[in-house]
């Protein structure tokens, strides 16, 4: 079939994304961290590439292709370049090219008594299916179904000695219950629109002085106080705080205001770091939170660190509402199951959807109040599992299926 440029784009970041493990493990971190940014680029765009971000790939991946010289890595690295490079042809023909690449490549990097190839080939003609959905649920699906597949068989080369990597798959994840806010939360999102004034100007971006930034003396890193906003708002990844005017519209010495206008968002990700981290701004970083606006798909959340600015957030809605992180409880149908946000259940490693109603076993590893057990009996007498992912769904907006928002969550 005739594919558009972004059908292309996605068919060969599911490629990419499948490659990601191995380049992580194989690669210098500097090398790692460019690969899996240009990756995200097509994830951010549904397999369009914005022209920055294309002359950027091609610039930057070309001198590192060059350090690995006749390498795999190098080919790897090639072949992110080649991608940039053809990305914005109205024709896919030469996209196709680099996709049928990928499975000599995978050839290649597996065992001899095994065709890995074919592993390739079968994804890419699932991915490829994927295509005829809509860009940002094409863009979703093929990115998980491709991580995955990425996880998978770099623990497989692990395990066949063939790559220095961990062969096992991460353990669950269980946030620190002490966050204000968790991951799944939808909550209403601004910042106060502060004074400040544009300190550069380049040909893609407009630095401005970040207002509330205050600079560590006992810092191991000396930045300059500065931030800097694309000109072209969509051709990086979405992030909260905006210009007025916009970074389009400023000159170098022009004032401006920086703030976040009202907005609904979901929280993809709480962290919480001990000791504080040091990136040479006070206070240390403490904890952040990685937001997305309501309504859109899987895309590079936006890290916002609670501690730097007049930021006012409001919780609107939390699935699960009356569980905490890592509540233990039984199910109608007998499993004992642990809870971790936003609606994921575990029993023995393996994710397990829940029949209603809920009893609460522990919290924190001892029993729980019995007020904390009426809770999670009460909200969980009437309904189902799906209708309360379906909850979540309708206040984030989230144009996903419930099958596909757990997987959005799902680390393991």
């Amino acid at each position: 079939m005739t594919l558009l440029p972004w059908q292309a784009g996605l068919w060969m970041a599911g490629c990419l994304e499948r490659l990601a493990p191995y380049v992580r493990a194989s690669c210098t971190p500097r090398a790692a961290a460019f690969y899996r940014n240009s990756v995200d680029a097509y994830w951010t765009g549904h397999g369009e590439l914005a022209a920055p971000d294309a002359e950027r790939i091609a610039a930057v991946g070309a001198k590192l292709r060059d350090l690995y010289e006749d390498s795999i890595e190098a080919q790897i690295l090639g072949a992110v370049v080649g991608a940039a490079k053809t990305t914005r042809q109205p024709t896919a023909g030469p996209m196709e090219q680099l996709v049928a690449w990928t499975v000599d490549l995978w050839s290649e990097l597996g065992p001899e008594d095994e065709d890995w190839g074919e592993r390739e080939a079968q994804a890419q003609r699932d991915t490829l299916a994927m295509t005829q959905q809509r860009p940002a649920e094409a863009s979703a699906h093929i990115r998980i179904l491709s991580a995955r597949l990425g996880a998978e068989w770099a623990a497989g080369l692990a395990n066949h000695g063939l790559l220095n990597a961990d062969p096992k798959r991460p353990e669950i994840v269980i946030p620190p219950p002490d966050l204000p806010y968790q991951v799944g939360d939808v909550v209403a999102v601004s910042c106060p629109w502060t004074p400040t004034v544009t300190t550069r100007r380049g040909k893609y971006h407009a630095a401005v002085r970040w207002p509330w930034a205050v600079l560590d003396p006992d810092s191991a890193y000396r930045p300059n106080g500065s931030f800097a906003f694309p000109v072209d708002e969509s051709s990086e990844p979405w992030w909260p705080y905006q210009l007025r005017p916009p970074a389009a519209e400023l000159d170098e010495g022009d004032r401006c205001l920086v703030g976040i206008p009202p907005m609904r968002c979901y929280v993809m990700r709480s962290d919480r770091y001990d000791p504080p981290r040091d990136d040479g701004f006070l206070p240390r970083r403490t904890a952040s939170i990685a937001l997305l606006p309501a309504g859109s798909g899987y895309a590079a959340a936006a890290h916002v660190w609670l501690e730097r600015a007049p930021i006012e957030m409001k919780l609107l809605h939390r699935p699960y509402g009356a569980l905490c992180s890592g509540d233990v409880v039984d199910d109608a149908d007998g499993h004992r199951l642990q809870f971790v946000p936003p609606f994921l259940f575990y029993a023995d490693g393996r994710r397990v959807r829940p029949a209603w109603p809920l009893a609460l076993v522990t919290r924190d590893g001892v029993t729980p109040p019995p007020d904390a057990v009426d809770a999670v009996a009460t909200a969980t007498a009437l309904g189902s599992h799906p209708d309360e992912i379906e909850r979540w769904l309708t206040c984030s907006e989230v144009p996903y299926t419930a099958a596909v928002a757990e997987e959005l969550f799902d680390e393991t």
